[in-house]
């Protein structure tokens, strides 16, 4: 069997499969629910959301594919209703407790926005700055501009 790659991606930097990172975050939400059990108690709800929200955000922001964030959010919301708002996975809660759950799902949406904000951030200082190879010369009163070595007008030396 075969995975299917991007051919445009670099040598070496072929994209994570989904279910690779749907594995991983699952592996992550279920940490940070037994992390919100063990720490607080099953009446102090908003505890046990605001760590179910930060590892779905973390989640999110790390990983590119927004299918294995949108599986990852959702079924962290599954667990915090049925296991952590409830108990033995019961997903028939009240409102309460699925109000609490769509923490989770925006903190999984921020961390998207975050991720695809750097991104944007990260393609525009790639691009080159203007005048970046022109140099700069002082002589006498009026400056003196040549242009790079690897100018089509010829090189700075008069070759």
């Amino acid at each position: 069997m075969t995975a299917d790659s991007d051919p445009s991606a670099p040598a070496g930097r072929q994209p994570t499969p989904t279910g690779i990172s749907v594995a991983v975050g699952w592996a992550v939400m279920i940490a940070a629910a037994l992390l919100a059990a063990a720490v607080f108690s099953p009446t102090e709800l908003p505890g046990r959301v605001l760590v179910m929200a930060v590892a779905a955000g973390v989640f999110a922001s790390m990983v590119a594919d927004l299918r294995a964030v949108a599986t990852v959010t959702g079924l962290g919301m599954a667990t915090y209703v049925g296991f952590l708002a409830n108990r033995f996975g019961d997903l028939t809660a009240t409102a309460d407790a699925w109000t609490y759950a769509l923490v989770i799902g925006l903190a999984g949406v921020l961390g998207s926005g975050y991720r695809f904000m750097r991104s944007i951030q990260r393609s525009t200082d790639d691009e080159p700055v203007p005048g970046a190879g022109v140099r700069t010369f002082t002589c006498g009163p009026d400056p003196v501009v040549s242009p790079p070595d690897n100018s089509p007008f010829g090189n700075s030396r008069g070759a």
